[in-house]
């Protein structure tokens, strides 16, 4: 639908102010919100969809205009019945707003109205937003999550991403290139923060000075098991400081050349390869907090914790660690050496899922001979709390609270959490203590 509006009927009302001032103050005492500040009714209006932005014009003279200089602008095509009508009203409403500067602009596709299909028309909207000086943007295209159809989705690769202010890029359901993240990174010196959720990553490598935050994630996304990707995902971001990686596409595996300013780091992997334990470790050993969770289905994760035994890492930073049940194996040796090679570590939280292990006697034989082994206890003097989180009932939780009673020359206190569902954030509230 067209974006220009009629004008409203204004007989026997009183004047509101001019759209042009910083502020007016309303004559009737029943509209007070028109009197406040353009700086206010601009949050007020930048929290609506872009649909309902546009129709604020009609309340009044005071807001006949005042959307088009609104910061922030959320375009749904949820709100559309069709394709054409969304294009006509994206288009228009660009032409509205001129050339007034934007803080945010999010676009969303929905089921129906997928932004692949019009690609280079979205191309024109991004480029309009990046002239604006927007400092966040968000791109989502949408995918049916059905494994019979799977549309094409949005492809950044020829996009003109060139910006001093972008700071902030949320992409989600966007075919990824190599091209596009050199474009990005060379067109975006400012880009601080960049979120990849559901997209398909072609890229080698990422490589940025400003970087300050890396997420990629997958969730609810039926089709990274049919890919045959296999390039390395290689990270050099000597500025990063919080790096989060949810999964990997395909059979691609990490790798990191200088992230040396990294303070928080995730690594949760449901599928895919993980090698060389000493090169990742030895790059993640400045951070304060460290989670790494393997699925049993990862490969590589049982080499990775007997390498991290021959490497010499020490994290003296690390005051948070989060494992799953990777660390357990072989007599919980890599656990014994994390918590050797943490001195500062205060919190110690194991995730354990009771289907990844075959059987109960591999745990009891496992867990009993760390538990008889006559290696030294040593101190870890300022851990002070341990959270287990497992499925009740699992039989390994009591060899556990031994191996860290016994090995631990200062025990912590111990949390037990009820496991259940298959995220790894899932549990129960109910808890059990033990205390030295």
């Amino acid at each position: 639908m067209p974006l220009s509006v009629p004008e409203p009927h204004l007989e026997g009302q009183p004047t509101m102010g001019r759209s042009s001032g910083k502020s007016a103050k309303g004559t009737d005492l029943g509209d007070r919100i028109s009197g406040l500040p353009d700086e206010l009714l601009h949050s007020v209006i930048s929290l609506l969809p872009a649909k309902e932005a546009v129709c604020t014009s009609v309340l009044s003279l005071r807001w006949r205009n005042l959307w088009k200089s609104a910061p922030c602008l959320n375009v749904d095509a949820e709100d559309f019945t069709s394709q054409s009508s969304f294009i006509e009203f994206v288009n228009t409403m660009w032409l509205s707003r001129g050339g007034s500067r934007l803080e945010s602009f999010w676009l969303r596709a929905c089921p129906g109205i997928f932004l692949e299909n019009f690609r280079e028309t979205v191309y024109l909207w991004i480029g309009h937003a990046l002239r604006s000086n927007v400092e966040e943007l968000g791109v989502i295209d949408h995918d049916l999550n059905e494994f019979e159809y799977h549309h094409q989705l949005f492809h950044l690769g020829h996009c003109p991403l060139t910006s001093s202010c972008l700071k902030k890029l949320h992409l989600c359901y966007v075919n990824i290139d190599n091209h596009a993240i050199k474009n990005l990174f060379s067109g975006c010196p400012a880009l601080e923060n960049l979120e990849m959720i559901n997209c398909e990553i072609y890229a080698t490598e990422f490589s940025s000075a400003t970087l300050k935050s890396l997420s990629i994630d997958y969730a609810d996304f039926p089709h990274p098991v049919y890919y045959t990707i296999q390039e390395d995902i290689v990270i050099n971001m000597p500025s990063l400081a919080s790096l989060h990686i949810g999964g990997l596409l395909g059979i691609a595996m990490l790798s990191f050349v200088d992230v040396q300013s990294l303070i928080a780091a995730s690594i949760r992997l449901d599928r895919g390869t993980f090698t060389g334990a000493c090169s990742i470790l030895g790059a993640l050993s400045n951070v304060k907090k460290l989670e790494l969770l393997f699925r049993g289905d990862v490969e590589g994760e049982y080499s990775f914790q007997i390498d991290m035994q021959l490497c010499r890492v020490v994290f003296a930073n690390l005051t948070s660690l989060s494992l799953s049940d990777w660390c357990l194996y072989d007599n919980c040796k890599a656990l014994l050496f994390l918590l050797q090679h943490s001195p500062n570590l205060e919190d110690l939280t194991l995730k354990i899922r009771e289907f990844l292990f075959d059987t109960d006697e591999y745990l009891d034989m496992s867990c009993s001979a760390a538990a008889a082994d006559s290696a030294t206890p040593f101190s870890c003097e300022k851990l002070r709390k341990v959270e287990i989180i497992c499925p009740k009932g699992n039989k390994i939780v009591g060899m556990l609270v031994t191996i860290l009673l016994t090995k631990l020359m200062s025990p912590p206190e111990i949390i037990i959490k009820p496991f259940s569902g298959s995220s790894w954030d899932d549990s129960d509230d109910q808890r059990w203590t033990y205390y030295d």
